[in-house]
């Protein structure tokens, strides 16, 4: 099951990245294929929400052939915190900078946060606090290490999302590729917040029946649609960024398991 729910991700996320470079790069195309202008808007929709729902799905049933239903009080924790800390955000700009979402991710809470947003926090949330967990014995440094995956994921997320595509604006542009930096803190901060929320639910207990290995495996089909699209848009530097900070947290976690023997 691991494998096909794997699978029907990449697949997902090949289509995505596909329909992205050939009519998303290049609307001329459009008018060469008549019959794709009606489809491609819809399309641009479906595929954003649908990747949302399918990884969402894949990490459901791994967590759910291994640990039950105990990895549910971490979903609710992930995103409880996060839908909180977005419609706070899209409100007034705190923590995160003034931002908004377009109509293009579905239906909004309270008109601010997409229902669609939570469920993304939580399936990146949780495979970065099991690999955190994997990584450190003491909980600061589990909280840090889950956070830092977690904002990992927006070093590529955030520019293929909001400067490449629409799916939310800033109100106010800043230096990484039209994104504030303070977004990143408050990626941070909001991440530390669900892996404290995370033990406090005793979701370690669930984490520990997961492997380690194919969380990674999980994180990095996830990461690779965001990661494709900012290739295919020449966004080298958030490339680059990404691949470095995941270098870094690799390389700490061979030194841990070295020091381990």
């Amino acid at each position: 099951m691991d494998q096909i729910g794997l699978a029907g991700l990449a697949l997902f996320s090949m289509a995505s990245v596909a329909g992205y470079a050939t009519f998303g790069r290049h609307p001329e195309l459009l008018a060469t294929f008549p019959s794709s202008a009606g489809f491609f808007p819809v399309a641009f929709e479906f595929f954003a929400r649908g990747h949302i729902l399918v990884a969402f799905a894949a990490l459901a049933v791994s967590l759910g052939a291994r640990a039950g239903w105990s990895w549910l009080p971490g979903l609710a924790v992930a995103g409880g915190l996060s839908l909180g800390a977005e419609l706070l955000g899209t409100a007034t700009g705190f923590p995160f900078s003034a931002y908004r979402y377009t109509e293009l991710l579905g239906y909004r809470v309270a008109g601010l946060v997409p229902l669609l947003i939570p469920l993304s926090w939580f399936m990146m949330a949780f495979p970065s606090y099991v690999i955190a967990n994997g990584m450190a014995d003491s909980r600061a440094a589990r909280w840090g290490i889950g956070a830092l995956l977690l904002t990992t994921w927006d070093l590529t997320l955030d520019p293929a999302m909001s400067s490449l595509t629409r799916y939310w604006v800033w109100e106010t542009p800043g230096p990484y590729y039209g994104m504030p930096l303070v977004n990143l803190a408050g990626w941070f901060a909001t991440g530390v917040a669900i892996m404290a929320g995370f033990d406090l639910v005793r979701a370690d207990e669930a984490a520990r029946r997961i492997p380690v290995p194919l969380m990674e495996t999980y994180y990095a089909t996830v990461l690779a649609l965001s990661l494709a699209m900012t290739l295919v848009g020449g966004y080298w530097g958030a490339v680059m960024a990404t691949v470095a900070v995941l270098a870094l947290v690799k390389g700490g976690q061979r030194w841990v398991a070295r020091e381990a023997r």
